[in-house]
């Protein structure tokens, strides 16, 4: 079987190593063209054109430059774009996404099951259509992310995604044609995360802190500087002050105490809460900075 990989970042690289440790007939890499990481640095190749490159097979950026290449399936992991109809319906496309489809379609399913406490958190091989994420489905695995780092989860699915790939890959019937089911259930949406996403709010639970926390780039505002959440964790018990106060390190929360162990102010490196809390007069955190 003539295989095209679709990939572009840090993921995808880890699809395209399987491929080519297991011995698949890789002929072909599409990923998106080189750029530059610094205003005057020089252009560089994404990492799937650099396994591409190392590998001696042909990359692709641009998806006029397939031509007539001749192949049987193409699998598309985190390529970035959408790809155009006329290719969708002229080859098997094999997608990986990292959601129990049809929960959580679109661009940041990990991320908001994070949020949502691993809710429909697992892995979906699906054959791609025209409309995103809507494709019939292989095969689904759940996979435990409730209480990860969303790096913690994204290294998780990812070795779920390559084992599940490669199981249904080495299959000799006719699946490819025979064994997608449509999908089955409500339909919901994972949009890109926002700046938004990541403030942590008093007026929310402390387990709602936490799990922002979860993401990786959470923050707050203590006095007039932004706060980088780095590591925390929750206690239950209420100190009986106002939301948001911040009382012998622990901040009160609508329901529970979100305690920081780790943070970084704005400017400064990281530093244990108790270290900031002695240089500042920060008595509570807030959704903005204060004067």
């Amino acid at each position: 079987m003539r295989i095209v990989f679709f990939g572009t970042g840090a993921v995808s690289t880890a699809y395209l190593a399987t491929l080519l440790d297991g011995g698949f007939d890789v002929v072909a890499v599409v990923t998106k063209p080189p750029k530059r990481r610094a205003r005057n640095g020089p252009l560089e190749p994404t990492p799937v054109a650099q396994i591409g490159v190392q590998a001696g097979l042909t990359v692709v950026t641009a998806l006029d430059e397939l031509g007539d290449l001749a192949f049987d399936l193409g699998v598309v992991v985190s390529y970035g774009r959408i790809l155009p109809a006329a290719l969708v319906e002229a080859h098997p496309l094999l997608n990986v996404h990292y959601s129990l489809l049809p929960f959580f379609r679109g661009a940041a399913p990990v991320e908001r099951s994070v949020l949502a406490g691993g809710l429909a958190s697992g892995v979906t091989l699906m054959r791609l259509v025209q409309e995103m994420d809507a494709g019939p489905v292989y095969a689904r695995e759940p996979v435990e992310i409730d209480g990860r780092s969303v790096s913690e989860a994204y290294e998780l699915l990812t070795t779920m995604g390559c084992q599940l790939m490669s199981d249904w890959l080495t299959r000799r019937d006719h699946w490819l044609e025979e064994a997608a089911q449509p999908q089955v259930g409500t339909v919901t949406y994972a949009p890109k995360i926002t700046d938004g996403d990541l403030l942590v709010r008093s007026y929310e639970s402390a387990l709602q802190g936490y799990r922002r926390h979860l993401l990786e780039r959470a923050y707050f505002y203590a006095g007039p500087k932004r706060i980088r959440l780095i590591k925390a964790h929750v206690e239950e018990g209420e100190t009986g002050s106002s939301l948001g106060t911040i009382a012998e390190g622990k901040i009160q929360t609508a329901k529970g105490l979100l305690v920081p162990e780790l943070v970084r102010p704005e400017g400064r490196s990281t530093m244990s809460f108790a270290d900031f809390l002695r240089g500042s007069s920060a008595e509570r955190i807030s959704t903005h900075p204060e004067q």
